[in-house]
């Protein structure tokens, strides 16, 4: 290639980089001028008329003619035109970018603060797990309030806290059933987790012990029930008195046997 031919090409390129440079502005921001090496005479100009120097553009975080004004609490950006999110002190809103300075405001996470706590998590910077909220509803972000209630077993605005000794259930509204210990009834379902008292059965010891039986877990059989006119399902004694014919403290004995051994003694004794 000869000396002319490497000319033309300069020029060529020299003419194209001028054209572009007046047509898309200098590449670097905040200058101006014909090689792109003068300053923007407005110190908060970002974008200036690559002839006049005129602001056309302010850097985030300043307006006005000359980029002299910064945004106004609550906004950012490039001609403020952005608003603050959930900012915890929306003072501290970077009028930059808008990240906020101190955190969010509870129920949202992130550094411009937008998005909401995940599912299940809650409060500043969603560090609070939700509780047991019913049907896995998910709970307020910001507070932690379960919106559909408590799942069984549970109370409170947050759901966190065990039904009181002797409740259980949804809303804690079932009373315990006759539980050996009243502290080891379920507050879920309301099982007695250690049995029943004497007198009653089944998970929850609602149920009295069929006629009969008595004791724990209703397994005693009652003393001469066929012969008492009322046995005492905790004791298995005849508390409320004999049947026809039969008498003693457990009814087991026949009248007439008692009758029986008194005649014979008379005959003995001759009186």
């Amino acid at each position: 290639m000869s000396l002319s031919d490497v000319l033309a090409v300069w020029l060529c390129l020299l003419t194209v980089s001028q054209a572009y440079v007046e047509v898309y502005g200098c590449p670097a921001t905040g200058y101006f001028g014909s090689n792109c090496s003068v300053p923007c005479p407005d110190v908060n100009c970002q974008y200036c008329h690559i002839k006049t120097g005129t602001c056309q553009g302010c850097k985030p975080g300043y307006k006005g003619h000359r980029c002299e004004i910064t945004c106004e609490r609550g906004t950012y950006g490039a001609g403020c035109k952005e608003t603050c999110e959930h900012c915890r002190d929306v003072n501290q809103c970077s009028v930059n970018n808008g990240t906020c300075l101190t955190g969010c405001d509870a129920g949202f996470k992130g550094d411009l603060c937008k998005t909401a706590c995940d599912r299940g998590s809650y409060g500043y910077d969603c560090k609070e797990t939700c509780g047991h909220c019913r049907d896995r509803y998910p709970c307020s972000n910001i507070n932690g309030w379960c919106l559909t209630g408590c799942d069984p077993g549970y109370q409170g605005d947050l759901c966190k806290t065990s039904c009181d000794i002797g409740s259980y259930g949804s809303e804690c509204n079932e009373t315990c059933g006759h539980c050996r210990a009243v502290d080891h009834c379920s507050n879920i379902n309301g099982t007695c987790l250690t049995g029943c008292d004497a007198d009653y059965q089944g998970d929850s010891c609602k149920t009295l012990c069929p006629v009969g039986y008595f004791g724990q877990d209703c397994s005693d059989t009652c003393i001469n029930s066929y012969t008492c006119d009322g046995c005492s399902d905790v004791s298995g004694s005849c508390d409320y008195g004999c049947r026809p014919g039969w008498i003693g403290y457990f009814c087991q004995k026949r009248m007439q046997e008692r009758s029986k051994v008194r005649r014979l003694a008379v005959d003995k004794s001759g009186r």
